[in-house]
């Protein structure tokens, strides 16, 4: 399967479709939200950055490397977030999934969704074995996200470099 006709998803309020090089300015409004980054170990980016991101983005679904979709609002359009599979083992069963999402949106359950979908597109047509999430013990947030979607917490695990982050997976 190549990553760049991985067809729109939806949900009843969302679809998520492949992330490609116009998606410059979502790229730099998730990246350069202080309220969006807190809880990740990097700085906010400026546009000219934020082009550069979404190039090397884009090159990592050409090559197969990771899976990126921004969200979209089903009934507008508006772009409220992105999330991605990436990340992945050598033998292609285990990836990580990330996502951040505009916070005007937070709360509303429209992650909740995007989720759902991209853990079962990751399970059925990826056949990964297991996926991971990487996330801040204090991102709470985040935390009842993953917990809300069967994902356990690693207690014997560490994200080595980023001691605040604590490591779910979910294993089917």
């Amino acid at each position: 399967m190549q990553f760049k006709d991985v067809p729109e998803i939806q949900t009843k309020r969302v679809t998520l479709r492949i992330l490609n090089t116009k998606d410059v300015a979502i790229v730099f409004a998730l990246r350069s939200n202080e309220e969006v980054i807190q809880y990740i170990a990097r700085a906010p980016i400026n546009f000219a950055e934020a082009e550069i991101k979404t190039q090397e983005l884009v090159k990592y679904i050409d090559n197969n490397e990771s899976i990126s979709w921004i969200i979209n609002l089903n009934d507008q359009a508006v772009q409220i977030g992105s999330i991605c599979l990436w990340n992945f083992s050598a033998d292609r069963k285990t990836a990580e999934v990330g996502y951040d999402l505009l916070p005007e949106y937070h709360n509303k359950g429209f992650m909740n969704e995007a989720l759902q979908r991209v853990v079962h597109f990751g399970l059925d047509t990826l056949k990964l074995e297991v996926i991971e999430a990487f996330t801040s013990k204090h991102n709470k947030g985040s935390i009842a996200l993953l917990e809300k979607n069967s994902f356990k917490r690693e207690e014997d695990r560490k994200d080595e470099g980023f001691p605040d982050n604590i490591i779910f997976s979910l294993i089917p």
